[in-house]
């Protein structure tokens, strides 16, 4: 092996575990998954998804099942706004605070959801849903005193699901369906060779790219046990993604180098509940659990060099998401809707970093739907997201995410809060027409 090969290993080191931070990285909602695929949901806390009804198909989302619901055929577009701030303080313990805190890393980002359901006969309906599921923007300041930890991240994923529902009876339905997804990941870091000089200012970035197209699949069922109950339970499963890319210095005599790492994104149980307390008013409720956990040790390798480049330990935790809410019908053409949640984050003090300043949130919700005729109804939604403390990081020589030749301690605090906006249209057709439309002879 040549000396060049030798000083880049520990980098492909580094990198690896760029690669691997980044598809566990906070996006702010949950480790880096994305709830807000829903205007009505994001209304409500997304309290009862799962369990279908409100008249929309958004909730195939966490529950495929309720594309049984479609009465012919119905189409949806959801428009997303998420607007973080998220601020690292660095520790005057530790030496590269010198060099300044990040300035807010959040990046403010748009997403897109969108819905079709058709219904085939009495019994079966189908349907397609399109989805970000994963994501994460984060960009501090260039030159600050984590940049070997971090610079610009993104984090991107497409998912389609087409899905096939059956209604057994009155009070049952199922459905099932496939996730084909697309992951992708672009990660910036500081980089001067070896030793220190990567935590001065001025540093080049060391830059990652890689990505992948993975297959899963979405099943559940919905029943309405009494008059007035409506219960869903939504499964999506785990979907490996074996990505492969690049990884790119900045520094003479570090040469480029292929790179890959088997990442598998969690499995997500869904439980949601309708009950019609009165002709005006809907209780909700929510429950979601996510299977981080499954990211304890991951072993990434070096395409060309062959063989485990290092073993990383995450040890993260399974996550809770449990919310309440309420519907208010004030008119035939206006529901208004509100929701709580607090969602407890698979990331705590002990595996928190830069790329993720991830920690238990509280969810403060509101939102209106507006039926403008038989054939379309318009949604808005809002939340308010923040985190009662600041949370901690800290990174000591030795640890697996600690840069090569680090000497000291690493020790800050972040603080996160997140405004997000949603609106949506629905859109119905079959049946009879509108009566503007009937032709005359």
């Amino acid at each position: 092996m040549s000396n060049t090969s030798r000083r880049s290993r520990p980098w492909l080191a580094t990198a690896a575990t760029i690669l691997v931070c980044a598809s566990s990285t906070s996006a702010f909602a949950g480790a880096f998954a994305i709830r807000e695929q829903s205007a009505s949901g994001q209304g409500a806390s997304f309290a009862g998804m799962a369990a279908g009804g409100g008249d929309t198909i958004s909730g195939m989302f966490w529950n495929p099942a309720v594309v049984n619901q479609v009465e012919a055929y119905q189409g949806e577009q959801h428009l997303t706004g998420i607007f973080p701030s998220s601020k690292i303080d660095i520790d005057a313990s530790t030496p590269t605070a010198i060099f300044g805190n990040s300035g807010d890393i959040g990046k403010n980002a748009i997403l897109i959801a969108g819905y079709n359901a058709y219904r085939i006969n009495e019994k079966v309906a189908i349907g397609l849903s399109m989805n970000t599921p994963f994501g994460l923007a984060t960009d501090p300041r260039s030159n600050w005193g984590g940049q070997v930890y971090a610079r610009s991240s993104r984090v991107r994923s497409i998912n389609a699901a087409p899905t096939v529902g059956y209604t057994v009876n009155d009070w049952l339905s199922v459905a099932a369906g496939v996730q084909i997804q697309y992951f992708d990941i672009r990660l910036r870091q500081a980089f001067i060779g070896l030793g220190a000089g990567a935590t001065l200012p001025g540093a080049g970035s060391a830059s990652l790219k890689a990505d992948d197209v993975g297959v899963g699949f979405t099943a559940g069922f919905t029943v309405k046990p009494a008059e007035g109950t409506e219960l869903g339970v939504g499964f999506r499963s785990a979907i490996k993604h074996n990505l492969k890319g690049d990884l790119y210095f900045p520094t003479p005599g570090f040469p480029d180098a292929k790179i890959k790492g088997n990442v598998t994104l969690p499995e997500t149980v869904s439980i949601g509940l309708r009950q019609k307390l009165n002709e005006q008013f809907t209780m909700l409720a929510g429950l979601e659990w996510t299977n981080w956990s499954r990211l304890d040790r991951v072993r990434v390798k070096s395409r060309t060099g062959g063989g485990t480049v290092t073993t990383l330990p995450f040890d993260y935790t399974d996550a809770w998401f449990f919310s309440v809410g309420g519907e208010y019908a004030y008119s035939p053409e206006l529901t208004l809707r509100s929701g709580v949640a607090y969602e407890l984050s698979p990331i705590n003090d002990k595996n928190r970093s830069n790329r993720l300043p991830d920690d238990d949130r509280w969810w403060l919700s509101a939102g209106a739907s507006y039926k403008y005729s038989d054939r379309f109804t318009f949604d808005l939604g809002y939340s308010y997201i923040f985190v009662p403390n600041k949370s901690k990081i800290e990174i000591n020589p030795g640890d697996a995410d600690a840069f090569p030749g680090q000497a000291f301690s690493y020790r800050a605090q972040a603080k996160t809060d997140i405004h997000i906006v949603s609106a949506a249209v629905r859109y119905k057709f079959g049946g009879s027409a509108p009566a503007a439309l009937v032709l005359k002879d």
